[in-house]
Order: structure tokens, then sequence, then C-alpha cells
């Protein structure tokens, strides 16, 4: 970090009414801060508008009086009192809590299912935070963005077909495009069968707030319990999908282990019940060829190379026998 960077991210840490003692850049746009009495907090970058911003602030505040553990500010508390800081290049930032703790393991069953619980607690706090009009929510996107996700894919195999990438690239790519191009139109079948219009037309029954990305890095275990850390990308949504992500996030690394995922299912349904649209509803997002669809899209976790593109099928192809287990889960309970 650079002698300049050191001096905006005080500067920023000051308009919380807090001094820095020891910074520590944890990757970009969040940072650890130490104050000189030893007190650790959480400076982040908020890659959102002033408005949506307010709206989660407003609304993590309400959860936090129903009880979920979240690493949010305390209005009650100096450094809490500001919901937020701009920086010189008009950057939003936040500082919460630092939580000491550990991250849960996929491999620890326990840690599993205390993220479960964790997270259908929040969603049954959350649920009754959503007050007045529902903003910022995602229940009826579900068609059209698999439809994108779809396009894309389509777009990247026609490419492929005309040679457009390396060689080894669009020869993987035309001998495996009618594969990943079948995985998602299941998706899509999947979606139309799951239930999914009935839950859409009574949002205000059915919308929970969402985390949106959940997973074992979103989650710190202590011994008061388990929090929810990183909330840039809360929204209203079926608690399906928040379901579905922590799942993903858990279970793709792990050669899609389901005891995994049943550990996760059994915490969620230690604290409220899941029906069977439910259990329809995560099964449409896991069969869509979701880490193909990175891969193709290329990133620095997910560069876009004929090796990464091979452990991506290979990744798809564990799904069929996976949801096969979610829904034997699922007819047992």
């Amino acid at each position: 970090m650079s002698d300049f960077s050191k001096i905006h991210v005080t500067k920023l840490v000051k308009q919380f009414e807090v001094k820095v003692s020891v910074q520590k850049q944890i990757r970009g746009g969040i940072y650890r801060i130490v104050t000189p009495n030893g007190r650790t907090f959480s400076l982040k970058r908020m890659a959102k508008q002033l408005a949506r911003l307010r709206w989660i602030d407003r609304t993590l505040l309400r959860v936090q009086r129903n009880g979920p553990l979240l690493a949010w500010r305390n209005p009650q508390k100096p450094e809490g009192r500001k919901p937020y800081a701009i920086s010189q290049k008009g950057e939003l930032f936040v500082l919460t809590p630092w939580i000491s703790g550990r991250k849960p393991s996929p491999l620890s069953l326990t840690d599993m299912r205390a993220c479960g619980i964790a997270l259908a607690r929040f969603h049954k706090a959350g649920q009754s935070a959503l007050k007045g009009k529902i903003a910022y929510s995602e229940i009826g996107t579900w068609y059209s963005t698999l439809h994108t996700q779809h396009r894309y894919i389509q777009k990247k195999i026609a490419k492929a077909k005309r040679n457009g990438f390396s060689l080894p690239i669009s020869r993987f790519i035309q001998q495996h495009g009618s594969e990943i191009l079948r995985y998602a139109n299941q998706a899509k079948a999947f979606l139309r069968s799951s239930g999914y219009e009935s839950y859409r037309q009574s949002r205000r029954q059915n919308g929970v707030l969402c985390h949106g990305d959940g997973g074992p890095s979103n989650f710190i275990i202590k011994a008061k319990g388990t929090y929810l850390i990183d909330f840039e990308t809360l929204h209203v949504d079926l608690r399906a999908y928040d379901l579905y992500r922590v799942i993903y996030n858990s279970c793709k690394d792990y050669r899609w282990n389901f005891s995994i995922a049943k550990a996760i299912l059994d915490g969620y349904r230690k604290v409220t019940k899941l029906n069977k649209t439910d259990y329809k509803l995560i099964r449409v997002w896991l069969r869509f060829p979701l880490t193909t669809y990175l891969v193709l899209g290329s990133s620095k976790r997910f560069p876009f190379t004929k090796s990464r593109l091979q452990w991506a099928l290979e990744s798809e192809r564990r799904i069929g026998p996976f949801l096969q287990k979610l829904e034997e889960y699922a007819a047992r309970h």
C-alpha cells in the first residue's frame, strides 16, 4: 500500500470519528482498521448508488433489532452514527465491526448446519423488516436472467464454431457446446414447472431479504454464534435463491458432495420449513451451467482457458447426480 493510499484511508476513517493505528488492505476496497485502543473495524467500498446504500443501511438496522448476528454498524456507538463516508473519487465506504472468528469449512458438516441456521434466522428477521413498498426486488427477474445468460453462452458457442478463439478452446467448445446448452435448457424447463409463477405473483408473501452471495466466505463462526458479513449484494428475492447461492459456493469446490448441501438444508429446516416449490426453485439455479458461464465470461478468478473449461464441464456433469439426491431429500422432508 502506498503512503498516499494510507493517508487516503486514514482520511476516510476519520469521517467516522475513528483514529487509525494500524491499517491493512485485505483485498481491493476492503481494509482492516485497528484503533489506538485496539478496537478493530472493516472499511469496505460499496459499489452501489447512494439511494441503494441508504436502503441497505435502513433495512439491516431493522433486521439487527430482530436478533440475527450481522456485521453492521451500531448507531448507538460514535463510530456507528455515520452510515457511510465518501472518498475523494466519490466512492461510498462503510465502516463495520471486524468480526474475529473463523470462516466455516465445507468439510465440517457442523459448520454447514450453522450456516443454514444463520441464513434461516436472517430470512425470518428480514421478512418482518420489509415494510411498505418492496424495493430492490429481483423476485420477478428469474426468467429474464436465465434467458440473458443462456443467450450469452449461445453467442460464445457460435463464435467458437467460427474458430473465433484459440484453436484448443474453439475445438473444445465445438465438441461440448450442445451439452452445455442442454443444461441451460433444462434449467429453463425446471423454472417453467417449478411453481415460480405463483410465487412471483405473491411477492409480499414469498419475498425475503436475501444476502445474495452467501457462501463460506460470508459467514464468520464465533462462540456467540454465526455472523453474516458483506452485504453489497443485499436485495429482495425468494429464499430459494439464497439457499442456492450458499449451496453452490459451498459445494462447487468439493466435487458436489451432497452431504454438504444436506447439512445446510438440515440447519435451515431447524428454524423454518421448506416446501416442494422451494426445492424445485433451488434446483433451477443449480442446473444452470453457471460455472461454465463464468469461465466463458473470463475473469481473474475464472480465466478463459481450455483447462478451466474442462474443469467447469466436469463440475456441471456432477450436478445431475447431485440434483437426484436433492430430489430424494425433498421427498423425505
